[in-house]
């Protein structure tokens, strides 16, 4: 399996793990001053292109088995609104020469307690042929490797601009290495740029380099901010950004009644990225309005609203709108009606809470579905706000575009879209996979989609 680009990315954070504080050092020599100055935390604000969508930490500490372990936590929203966190531990042995015992990497979503993807990186599995050959390449891999920045940063105080370094990079399917080279140089800092597109600046405190900020050639960065300023941290669900248009092959006639529809996606760079989870061998994929069993346990549905005099605003709007329904069904029908005629549609990129969504009865198609999960919840109905493509009529294209999907008693969704007045979603609403929300949007920059087949509610197909 492919690593994604952003776990690769999560390793390479962690071989620039910044340092800080040597007051216990108890030598001189390098490497020694960084193992004794590691403990205490450091963090960081994710963002990409500007847009601030996330938290990076780190932290270490002595095992009860003696083992130096590096845990380090990338927390971003995924693009279907859950925020999906990596952990990845490093474990090396407390006696120099301090080589690589055990690493793993867990992803998670904040909202739930049961991983979904568990990845032991070192020691390879031994049904795993494959990187078994590659054994070798990590087995004298130790804390000198992993600090390799670092180490060459403090034995070359006075380097000169355009002088390389090179850092092992491993864990690939090939053996890698990362060349920096110094761009800049001040009194107390240095930027850095590396061969794959990175920049990294560097403070010194007391003789050790700390990163400061990272920046990728994604749009990704990182920037360090004080334990206070982490703890104050808070982040709204992501707004949908709608200017992304994806091109078809040939229009789609009265999208708004399709019942099924197949396509296959094409990618310029031929990366699939996330889209690997849900497409076939051949990037087909087929969607459907027809009711399915649902297998989303990483989703919790129905989380109410935690401002109270919201609550209560939002349950005397239910209570007035279903007022003598007693079918959920048909308490679905009158809450999305609901929403699609008080709230006008607004073209913007601004999230607002749902109390401005109620108060100015504006939006756009992200508060529409989030204000439905807001009502449907309130109704006790098990709700939530969906991100995806969906058919443009007008431009005759896909765009990203949020719905709602509720959780029945049976176990069966059903799909609904607020926006356009759907009690039933058409098919052509296809959700986004499971990831970074960055991730999804930089591949549908190189994305184009051909209809292959659709069917209609009615008799009428081609």
């Amino acid at each position: 399996m492919k690593v994604p680009r952003v776990f690769v990315w999560v390793f390479l954070v962690m071989l620039w793990g910044t340092l800080s504080g040597c007051e216990n050092a108890q030598s001189s020599e390098p490497l020694d001053l960084i193992r004794t100055s590691f403990f205490d935390p450091q963090h960081y604000v994710v963002a990409h292109e500007g847009l601030t969508i996330g938290t990076y930490s780190r932290i270490a500490r002595l095992t009860d088995d003696d083992l130096y372990e590096f845990r380090t936590t990338l927390s971003m929203p995924s693009a279907n609104g859950l925020i999906l966190a990596t952990d990845a531990v490093y474990q090396f042995q407390k006696r120099s020469p301090y080589l690589l015992s055990v690493a793993t990497r867990t992803t998670y979503t904040v909202s739930k307690d049961q991983p979904y993807l568990v990845e032991q990186i070192y020691p390879f599995h031994e049904n795993d042929m494959e990187k078994q050959a590659n054994q070798a390449l990590y087995e004298n891999y130790g804390l000198r490797d992993f600090f390799a920045l670092e180490l060459a940063l403090m034995a070359n105080l006075e380097s000169v601009v355009d002088e390389l370094v090179t850092v092992p990079t491993p864990f690939h399917e090939t053996a890698k290495s990362t060349q920096w080279t110094i761009r800049e140089r001040e009194d107390q800092s240095i930027e850095l740029s590396s061969s794959v597109g990175e920049i990294a600046t560097y403070s010194f405190e007391q003789g050790l380099p700390r990163l400061d900020e990272l920046v990728d050639d994604t749009g990704l960065s990182m920037k360090r901010i004080s334990a206070d300023d982490f703890v104050a941290l808070s982040f709204q669900p992501p707004h949908v950004i709608e200017d992304i248009r994806i091109p078809v092959d040939r229009p789609i006639e009265s999208p708004r009644t399709l019942s099924t529809l197949t396509v296959q996606f094409e990618f310029d760079k031929a990366e699939l990225g996330p889209w690997s989870t849900l497409l076939d061998e051949r990037n087909m994929l087929t969607t459907s309005t027809e009711p399915k069993v649902s297998s989303l346990t990483l989703f919790e549905w129905g989380r109410k609203v935690s401002d109270a005099q919201t609550n209560h605003k939002l349950r005397s709007i239910v209570a007035e709108v279903i007022d003598g329904i007693d079918e959920s069904d048909l308490i679905v029908n009158a809450l999305v009606t609901f929403v699609n005629r008080t709230i006008t549609y607004t073209d913007w990129n601004t999230l607002q809470s749902i109390e401005e969504t109620v108060t100015q009865k504006l939006g756009d198609c992200t508060e529409f579905a989030q204000l439905f999960t807001a009502l449907a919840t309130a109704a006790e109905l098990r709700a939530r706000t969906v991100v995806g493509l969906a058919y443009h009529e007008n431009s005759q294209t896909f765009g990203i575009h949020a719905w709602n999907e509720v959780l029945l008693d049976d176990g069966s969704t059903r799909v609904v879209d607020p926006t356009w007045n759907q009690i039933r979603a058409d098919a052509t609403h296809i959700e986004f996979p499971a990831a970074y929300q960055h991730e999804i949007v930089n591949t549908l920059k190189n994305l184009s989609i051909k209809v292959l087949n659709y069917d209609y509610d009615t008799e009428h197909s081609i």
